[in-house]
């Protein structure tokens, strides 16, 4: 009966992941190992489908790879969000935030990694399609792009701005 209720709560828990919640956790979570961690254990079990989720579940898999000290551990992670993440974008090839996701796990992976592939391509689609975004995305790529980025110069800021 336990089992039962324990399931309920965490179907109800899982299906109530607020999509500007993840947005708020994923920009902390590039601070902190307990942010990271709280990301990471809200989506851990999220499998729903939305592609947006998906992307972020990626990332914070990704993220949480930063913090873990066994290689086997470390590379499962990071395979696994590097997996999600792709399969997001697949699903969903012209969402500008999954995109976004993207470009920020590919400019903070080191370089070992391999996993940076698609940073500008990412940049010049997040830039030509900027003005169409939803104003949450819009603060997120401009927030991103002018405090945390290196691969955005100081024109195509100054034109995110506008």
């Amino acid at each position: 009966m336990k089992i039962l209720v324990a399931l309920v709560v965490s179907f109800f828990w899982i299906s109530s992941i607020d999509l500007g919640t993840i947005r708020a956790d994923f920009e902390k979570a590039g601070n902190s190992k307990a942010n990271t961690e709280h990301l990471y254990n809200l989506l851990k079990g999220y499998d729903k489908g939305d592609p947006v989720i998906q992307a972020y579940k990626g990332a914070a898999y990704s993220l949480q790879a930063r913090y873990t000290t066994d290689k086997k551990d470390k590379k499962e992670l990071f395979v696994a969000g590097v997996k999600d993440i792709e399969a997001a974008i697949k699903s969903a090839p012209n969402n500008m935030e999954i995109r976004l996701i993207r470009l920020i796990i590919q400019e903070n992976t080191p370089k070992i990694l391999k996993y940076k592939t698609d940073i500008n391509t990412d940049k010049q689609m997040i830039l030509k399609n900027f003005s169409a975004q939803h104003a949450a995305v819009k603060g997120l790529i401009k927030r991103y792009a002018t405090k945390r980025s290196a691969v955005f110069t100081a024109s195509e800021i100054d034109k995110l701005s506008k």
